[in-house]
């Protein structure tokens, strides 16, 4: 055989059986697109009307679950229309947002993946929106319906007891015992029904944070514990019920009992969780630069980072400042001279108020809190030089408050 032509044959075999491997390779996988809501609103005055619009920023909020708003993008209206768009990653979970700069409240709805619709009457109306968009959005307005529910069923018992009993019988402490009675019913059964609502949807964020705003003042703990326990396992790192697990701990804070998992955003921008520093001994004070003794009490501090610094690995020093200005805050942390390594810098006031500060029921600074490596509080009053000593004591080894049966309880 001609060698030229069997090489030829050769090559027509190889190629022959790599289009075939080829055609017998799995398809690869296409990474899905990233999911985005896209926020649309109008004033309908204003688009009714043709008229342009005044230039006016709206502006994009985001609940973490604490009740303070932090801004996260802002637009100009647009004859009267605006849009934004957010996309949802694991960072950024669907979570409740608020449309304000139209009214004087700001206009709640759920961003998940899909089309949120806003329709607002007036530039100044925005209390009176209308929000159409995902499922969220139809499930929040339907719980919040329930009120309304409620209120029917007692105005149509009360109707049907007065027409049962007669109007004098309803004039008569016999008559107002009743109604306060088909009142409490009527509440029992609303609070029945919220419960249900809850558990029906036990795999959306839109559970923790329900439960937190509206059911925790009212159930004891083993009801919200239930409800906690029914939870998808997905929420189970969600700001919601991160935020509902820390209102549990502020109602029973004290010595010896778990601290709230409050947000640290950190000098460099980022932010960590306080449980982050699991495995250390954490010093936590809350202070700011405008109260004096803050600055008095930040000298010993500084004598307490000069004695820990090098046990890094076992003791973190965390500084959260409540001050209401974040540029004064910079300034004092650099003035200072606490801007140090491994000193963590932290800055908490959304519209002059400490989300953190809250939880932990701070009402003067500044506070001190000792925290044990599993997230226990020592100490809520400890200061100056009892402060420092317990710290050396701890540093050598001696656990003091492990067997100190008379320690103090936090206030």
């Amino acid at each position: 055989m001609n060698i030229r032509y069997a090489l030829s044959l050769l090559l027509i075999a190889i190629i022959g059986a790599s289009t075939k491997v080829a055609a017998q390779l799995p398809t690869p996988t296409l990474i899905p697109e990233k999911e985005t809501c896209i926020i649309r609103g109008q004033i309908t005055s204003l688009v009714a009307a043709g008229a342009k619009a005044k230039v006016k920023n709206v502006s994009l909020c985001v609940d973490y679950g604490d009740g303070n708003l932090v801004q996260v993008a802002s637009t100009v209206t647009n004859k009267g229309r605006f849009r934004f768009n957010r996309d949802i990653t694991p960072t950024h979970p669907s979570m409740l947002y608020y449309i304000t700069g139209l009214g004087k409240e700001g206009i709640p709805f759920w961003v998940e993946p899909g089309e949120v619709n806003i329709v607002v009457p007036t530039a100044s109306q925005g209390a009176n929106a209308k929000v159409s968009g995902p499922t969220t959005n139809t499930l929040y307005q339907a719980y919040f319906a329930l009120a309304n529910q409620r209120d029917r069923d007692y105005n149509d018992s009360v109707a049907a007891l007065q027409r049962s009993k007669g109007n004098d019988f309803m004039a008569t402490n016999a008559g107002r015992d009743a109604r306060q009675a088909l009142r409490a019913a009527v509440e029992k059964q609303w609070t029945a029904n919220r419960k249900q609502f809850v558990l029906e949807h036990k795999d959306l964020p839109l559970a923790p944070l329900l439960v937190q705003r509206d059911l925790l003042p009212i159930l004891n703990k083993e009801s919200v514990d239930q409800l906690m326990q029914a939870f998808s396992p997905k929420l189970g790192k969600h700001p919601y019920t991160r935020s509902l697990s820390n209102n549990i701990k502020a109602l029973n804070l004290g010595q010896g009992k778990e601290v709230p998992d409050i947000r640290l955003p950190l000098e460099d921008g980022h932010a960590i969780q306080l449980y982050d520093l699991r495995g250390k001994h954490v010093l936590l004070t809350f202070w700011a630069s405008w109260a004096p003794g803050c600055l008095d009490e930040m000298q010993n501090i500084k004598r307490i980072y000069d004695e820990t610094r090098n046990a890094a690995d076992k003791f973190v020093m965390v500084n959260l400042s409540i001050d209401k200005d974040k540029e004064t805050w910079k300034r004092s942390v650099k003035s200072l001279g606490i801007n140090r390594d491994g000193w963590l810098q932290a800055y908490d006031s959304q519209n002059e108020v400490s989300p953190a500060a809250k939880l932990f029921g701070i009402r003067d600074i500044p506070k001190c809190i000792l925290i044990s490596p599993d997230g226990k509080a020592i100490s809520f009053t400890l200061m100056g030089i009892e402060l420092f000593a317990r710290v050396k004591q701890i540093l050598a080894g001696d656990l003091y408050y492990l067997r100190d049966e008379n320690a103090e309880v936090g206030k």
